[in-house]
């Protein structure tokens, strides 16, 4: 998508043009660098895109995206970490730099919770299990009996070790004993054209880049990861409906800043994401991507952000996330 689909994408970005915002510090005097932890094309990188445009309606200044992906998104969190905390650098992504980096990652150079400095969760949604053509199962069930009969044989993607997709398969396979092999990708599109082609049976990730190829049948929705079915795939299942009882994951989509980020210039970027994340606008485009609005509060991301942290930590006790 260019910076044009984007603006179209938000809806509602147009009204913010008519509020200039200029701090008290004269923030911002010059472009903003909003990192973006993926390649371009998948979810993580949508939503990043869609911030940087809302933030340069808002206030004025160009809000320009960095694409820096690799290492599961710690070379992003690692640039923010070190990015001086004036508020000309920020970060939007999914959560494994912002969270479960700091558990996954044995040599990280940065600490999420001590490093940076929350802004919101601008959107979450559940992971989507998916099954390519020529997968050996269409279902859960049938995906959990073809694993236990033949151990070591079932591939799933994701789109980056520590990304939520890779948890949610580790917590499928804890609940029911089987064996899965997790293969990171380096974002969710080449994650996709491998599926598409039959290269990997199994994936787990964001749905938005699935959605369609699913509705035109080159792909199979196998289940979702969250307590309810989505709106765009109401015939496919969740994880719970299942038989994993309980069963229930989400995954988000947040801005932070280096530590020490002054309070009002956090303030004004939540503020800016909450009031388009309030239009019916925002929701019915969110919606259309498999994501549910969201729009928090700082302190409400940083419980969020250890809550996700703590419920990492058992699956490596238990092996079935390797730190790296």
């Amino acid at each position: 998508m260019n910076r044009r689909e984007f603006i179209v994408l938000g809806g509602a970005v147009a009204a913010l043009t008519t509020s200039r915002v200029t701090l008290a510090a004269d923030w911002p005097n010059k472009s903003v660098v909003v990192i973006s932890a993926y390649p371009p094309g998948g979810t993580s990188d949508i939503i990043a895109r869609l911030v940087a445009d809302l933030l340069t309606a808002k206030f004025g200044q160009q809000f320009v995206i960095e694409n820096l992906a690799g290492a599961a998104g710690a070379l992003a969190g690692g640039k923010l970490a070190r990015s001086a905390p004036d508020g000309y650098t920020i970060l939007v992504s999914g959560s494994a730099p912002i969270a479960a980096n700091k558990v996954v990652q044995t040599n990280l150079a940065y600490d999420p919770e001590a490093d940076f400095t929350p802004i919101t969760i601008v959107a979450e949604s559940p992971a989507l299990l998916t099954a390519s053509a020529k997968a050996p199962a269409k279902t859960l069930q049938e995906l959990i009996a073809y694993a236990k009969a033949n151990p070591g044989k079932v591939n799933i993607g994701n789109p980056g070790a520590g990304t939520k997709g890779h948890i949610c398969a580790a917590l499928i396979g804890l609940q029911t004993g089987i064996e899965l092999n997790h293969i990171p990708y380096k974002g969710s599109p080449p994650l996709l054209a491998d599926l598409l082609g039959g290269h990997i049976d199994f994936a787990l990730d964001a749905p938005s880049n699935y959605l369609p190829h699913i509705k035109n049948g080159k792909i199979h929705g196998v289940a979702v990861t969250s307590a309810h079915r989505i709106g765009e795939l109401p015939d496919v299942q969740t994880v719970a409906e299942q038989g994993l009882k309980d069963y229930e994951q989400t995954l988000w989509f947040g801005a932070v800043g280096p530590k020490g980020m002054p309070a009002d210039i956090v303030s004004a970027i939540q503020k800016t994401i909450k009031d388009w994340i309030d239009t019916p606008a925002a929701k019915e485009k969110l919606a259309s991507l498999g994501l549910t609005a969201v729009a928090n509060t700082p302190e409400e991301m940083r419980s969020e952000m250890a809550r996700e942290i703590e419920s990492i930590k058992p699956l490596v006790t238990a092996g079935l996330v390797q730190p790296s």
